[in-house]
């Protein structure tokens, strides 16, 4: 997921120079995909360790914020919370 955070401006810049939208929706599927995986395995708000569960909250916090961002670019509207 991390890793996959930091692709996001890169895959916005390639979507536009090729005009191709679908990168933007594969790349928020493929994100998305695998941070389900992630919240499935691993506990964020249980967490007694302090540091991991502030880091799990902001990742959480980062992927909500890309795939917003990247919805809006395509023009679908994300609703605030789920």
């Amino acid at each position: 997921s991390i890793q996959q955070l930091s692709e996001y401006a890169a895959i916005v810049l390639q979507s536009a120079s090729e005009y191709n939208p679908s990168l933007i929706a594969n790349y928020i599927y493929d994100l998305v995909k695998e941070y389900n995986q992630f919240y499935h395995e691993y506990s964020i708000l249980r967490e007694e360790n302090e540091a991991k569960r502030n880091f799990r909250l902001l990742l959480s916090a980062n992927v909500a914020k890309i795939v917003r961002q990247g919805m809006n670019l395509l023009g679908i509207d994300v609703p605030e919370r789920m």
